[in-house]
């Protein structure tokens, strides 16, 4: 199995290949022109079996098209489920958006076409009972089901496959969690009140904006909105573990568990390392005061080894608590070398402090990251 985190700059496009079947969360950039080649080559004329999309940013998606564009098929599309209100209120801070775009926010089903599952992740806003149990999905019997019908799970339940790694048969799962951040809300609903916008005007109309006389007055006092908030005008971001399951063998791998095991050969551009620590936890721009990930995925803290920065490493969505209970984890920033606040000096400081591995994925095609998994 290879993981990618590929150089695209200040976006996400993050990858993992298990033999044949192939997974994709977030593809999107702020210069996603320059990043076309990179999107097109990663699965030209091949088949991505799961697309996830942590959430509709423009650096998050604005390659999707060039993805799909490029591969034969999309099969699944994993993404957060947005009610009408938070929908709307996308299209209308989104209306400079590109009608592609535009398309995935209001209707994912007529965009990806009738060959796509679409898969609506529920969101929480408080961490679940941790000992509860999901009832795991296989996704290929989603994928070689003749209905395409949407379907919407919960938050923490198990997608399944099998994979071969090591001449061994597991079943390795994505656990796709929508956490709903009110907090973001209150402070957009905050500045929208400060210059006589009413919140509720932007969520009962997706084309308030676009349709107003104002829109002149209205469109940059919305960006400047945007800017203030750094870009905190959606209120979900998917989080995914994506790991092998052996949370009933943990006996078996322990002895495993050793820094030789981890880092059988490790360099600036990845690293080799077993199958008991092949764990990844992808975060989008999600705000790390929110939760710590071990309890949103307590099964899994000893196999994982690897966990994204969200947010391109911005201090405002920093802070270290989310990382309690891993160490000497390897931590890939993904953003632009001409950015000025991402990542944030102080939270790469404080991360290498801390032991963690920090690893810059940035527009310059060296700085692409692997993960082998044997």
């Amino acid at each position: 199995m290879i993981r990618t985190f590929h150089p695209v700059g200040q976006g996400a496009f993050y990858s993992e290949r298990h033999g044949d079947f192939n997974i994709v969360y977030d593809c999107g950039t702020t210069s996603h022109v320059r990043a076309r080649p990179i999107v097109e080559q990663a699965f030209k004329d091949e088949v991505v079996d799961i697309l996830f999309i942590s959430h509709f940013d423009n650096d998050h998606i604005s390659s999707i098209p060039d993805l799909k564009k490029s591969t034969k098929q999309i099969k699944v599309v994993v993404l957060p489920l947005l009610n009408n209100q938070q929908r709307n209120l996308l299209l209308n801070f989104y209306h400079h958006y590109p009608a592609e775009l535009r398309q995935i926010i209001e209707d994912p089903e007529s965009y990806f076409g009738s060959n796509t599952t679409i898969i609506k992740v529920l969101p929480v806003n408080d961490i679940e009972d941790r000992n509860r149990d999901y009832r795991p999905l296989i996704l290929e019997d989603i994928i070689n089901s003749e209905s395409k019908s949407i379907t919407e799970i919960e938050s923490g339940t198990p997608l399944t496959i099998q994979s071969s790694i090591s001449n061994q048969t597991i079943n390795w799962v994505f656990i796709p969690y929508n956490y709903e951040d009110k907090v973001r809300r209150l402070l957009l609903s905050r500045e929208l009140n400060k210059v006589g916008f009413s919140t509720n005007m932007l969520e009962n109309d997706a084309d308030y904006v676009i349709n107003s006389l104002k829109s002149a007055v209205i469109r940059p006092i919305l960006h400047s909105i945007y800017d203030k908030l750094a870009g905190k005008i959606n209120e979900n971001s998917m989080l995914l573990y994506s790991g092998p399951d052996l949370s009933n063998n943990s006996d078996s791998y322990k002895p495993y568990h050793t820094k030789s095991c981890k880092y059988l050969s490790f360099s600036l551009n990845g690293f080799y390392t077993c199958l008991c620590m092949s764990g990844c936890i992808y975060t989008g721009d999600s705000d790390f005061h929110c939760y710590k990930l071990k309890d949103i995925y307590p099964d899994y803290v000893d196999f994982v080894d690897v966990i994204q920065v969200p947010h391109h490493g911005s201090k405002n969505d920093f802070d270290l608590q989310a990382l309690e209970g891993f160490s000497n984890t390897i931590l890939p920033i993904s953003h632009s070398t001409t950015s000025k606040y991402h990542p944030a000096a102080t939270v790469v400081k404080e991360l290498i402090i801390n032991g963690f591995n920090v690893v810059s994925v940035n527009e310059n095609i060296n700085s692409e990251f692997k993960q082998y998994i044997w």
